[in-house]
């Protein structure tokens, strides 16, 4: 992906998406409102973007070394197949509110939730609890967006 792509993901996803608080006491599920509230991407591509508190950031990548472990050691095909295409950056510039992480997915496994703390239950139960704990602490908010391509 070139970093222009990539520059134009992040100036929509800041442009259009209403910031989603992720204060949540369980692990989230997605509500039955329909496929914008859910980490599925039907339109075959999308993006996650996570805002994390400075302070967190450490706690936020020792999650994120867990969810590579589950994406590399997923049974399931389809969770090796968005393993295959599962991007994650990090923003080099030195955070101001927030450290920005963007997963991007393209393609997207059709009718396959790329909820983090999902693969995270599946593949690492006994750690999930924990790792949510983890990431809950850390996320200020996150935003989500399907993309599909242009060129």
């Amino acid at each position: 992906m070139s970093r222009a792509l990539l520059a134009a993901c992040v100036v929509a996803a800041a442009a259009l998406l209403p910031a989603m608080a992720h204060a949540q006491d369980a692990p989230p599920t997605p509500p039955a409102t329909g496929p914008a509230a859910t980490y599925e991407f039907a339109s075959g591509a999308g993006l996650l973007i996570f805002h994390v508190a400075p302070a967190k950031a450490a706690d936020f990548d020792a999650v994120l070394a867990r969810l590579k472990v589950a994406l590399s050691t997923a049974d399931s095909l389809s969770r090796r197949q968005q393993a295959a295409n599962w991007l994650i950056y990090k923003s080099a510039e030195p955070p101001g509110e927030s450290v920005v992480y963007l997963f991007l997915f393209d393609p997207a496994v059709p009718k396959a939730s790329y909820d983090p703390l999902l693969v995270l239950a599946e593949s690492l139960p006994a750690e999930a609890q924990p790792l949510y704990e983890r990431m809950k602490a850390a996320v200020l908010r996150i935003e989500r967006m399907g993309l599909t391509k242009v060129r």
